[in-house]
């Protein structure tokens, strides 16, 4: 990390919040640093999300805290509660969406004894309390094998994805440092709909979306059999991954991700592609009208991460543009028929280059007003002492907005080691919280939760 990045790591921060902006993880007597997602509530208040460590076999919990950071003593047990685990199953969390009914959704994976991974949703009540109406065992719980899906004779190693399949320095890889396994979440009408991706065979992987009725069970109404596996319509390709995912209000289901083409000498590219009601192709969207939009650029490797709906039916896709181990933020803008927007950025896409060490944006937010909120792991495609959590806003037009921070960006740097990012929302009075942990460095290992200044 550069001087001048080092004696700005804090600018921004909201001092009524904790300690300078910055709650620190663990909580005094309780297990677990990792903070994983972080949602704001109508009352001031935020869900935070985190997990504990393999190794002190704990499991994850949901904090509730007060507007300075505290905990919130009249929820759960002194403002934390438990997620419990199956017997015989170790739940990894990783994703919580606030319920419009109230409550919410943590989504994650569940890892079997016998080393098998099944996908899992868990629905909690407003209070903490397991939903005991949602799953078939009424325990709050859904598990999906990925064999309740595809026929285990044809594809005998298929599994669900938990990290990418190309990254040859998996431990220290920050591509994997957005967590991996199941990736989107959408809600309408009570229904569940879910992005993953399956692994078939090596260079052979398609990207999953699955819905799920109020209850937790299979909507075979999508699809015919409750979900789809991700084909890009007159794009020959041996691999997708299905990463961000939004759903209209009209129940039409949007996924983005990145592919690779058939010829392994190019760079694979970005891709959004938008489903119909029942689970088929839109064949009205894009360009093309066959239901795609590709993002392309010979020169380096594009891939979308992240998605969010504008209230006039377009979105706001984000993700990483990388040529060798240099990575620079993406960032595209569409309407709603799928053609770009030709107000952001006059129609092109967005590349983020201006922190000194790059970054790739693995969270979008919208503000109330139409602000766009972006945070993501800042640093090369290898984490270091440069990795960083990165944060920035931009203008309906694509510019930065420098009534962020002065200019439009932070860089937060901890001092204890590796900063790797989780989550990211946005407080109903425009206040950015980003949640991060670090790694690789001195003892102890904390987690983080940063709050900005709107």
């Amino acid at each position: 990390m550069s001087d001048i990045e080092k004696t700005t790591a804090s600018e921004g921060l909201d001092p009524a919040f904790a300690s300078g902006g910055k709650l620190e993880l663990p909580f005094e007597g309780v297990v677990g640093r990792f903070p994983e997602s972080v949602a704001s509530l109508p009352d001031k208040k935020m869900l935070l999300l985190f997990s504990a460590s393999s190794s002190e076999k704990s499991v994850p919990k949901v904090a509730r805290l007060l507007e300075n950071g505290t905990l919130d003593s009249t929820f759960g047990k002194q403002g934390i509660a438990e997620i419990p685990s199956r017997a015989g199953a170790v739940f990894s969390a990783r994703h919580l969406r606030l319920l419009d009914i109230g409550g919410w959704l943590v989504t994650g994976t569940v890892e079997h004894s016998n080393g098998s991974v099944d996908l899992a949703v868990v629905r909690q009540l407003a209070d903490g309390r397991m939903d005991t109406s949602f799953g078939p065992e009424k325990d709050g719980m859904v598990t999906v094998n990925v064999y309740d899906l595809i026929e285990s004779r044809s594809h005998p190693d298929a599994n669900f994805l938990t990290r990418r399949h190309d990254d040859k320095n998996v431990e220290k890889s920050s591509a994997e440092a957005g967590g991996f396994g199941m990736l989107g979440v959408g809600l309408l009408d009570g229904k569940i709909v879910l992005s993953s991706t399956v692994f078939f065979a090596f260079d052979y992987l398609r990207g999953l979306v699955l819905r799920l009725n109020a209850d937790g069970s299979l909507d075979k109404t999508f699809n015919e059999k409750g979900f789809v596996l991700v084909e890009l319509p007159d794009v020959t390709h041996r691999w997708n991954y299905a990463s961000g995912l939004a759903v209209q209000p009209d129940g039409k289901v949007l996924v983005c991700g990145d592919f690779s083409r058939a010829t392994s000498d190019e760079s694979p590219d970005a891709y959004v592609i938008r489903y119909d009601q029942h689970g088929k192709v839109d064949a009205s969207y894009g360009d093309n009208k066959n239901g795609l939009v590709t993002i392309t650029d010979s020169s380096q490797w594009l891939d979308l991460d992240s998605m969010v709906l504008k209230p006039d039916g377009g979105l706001l896709a984000t993700g990483a543009a990388s040529l060798e181990l240099r990575r620079d933020g993406l960032i595209v803008a569409l309407n709603s028929s799928g053609s770009f927007n030709l107000v952001f950025n006059n129609g092109k896409p967005l590349f983020s280059r201006f922190t000194e060490h790059g970054v790739a944006w693995e969270r979008c937010v919208l503000q109330t007003d139409g602000k766009l909120v972006v945070s993501g792991q800042g640093g090369a495609a290898f984490l270091d002492e440069k990795s960083s959590v990165v944060t920035a806003r931009y203008n309906l037009n694509g510019s930065l907005d420098k009534a962020f921070v002065g200019k439009g960006w932070a860089v937060f740097n901890h001092e204890n080691g590796v900063d790797i990012f989780r989550g990211c929302t946005v407080t109903d009075d425009r206040q950015i919280v980003v949640c991060a942990y670090t790694a690789f460095g001195t003892p102890p290992y904390p987690g983080y939760v940063l709050r900005y200044l709107a």
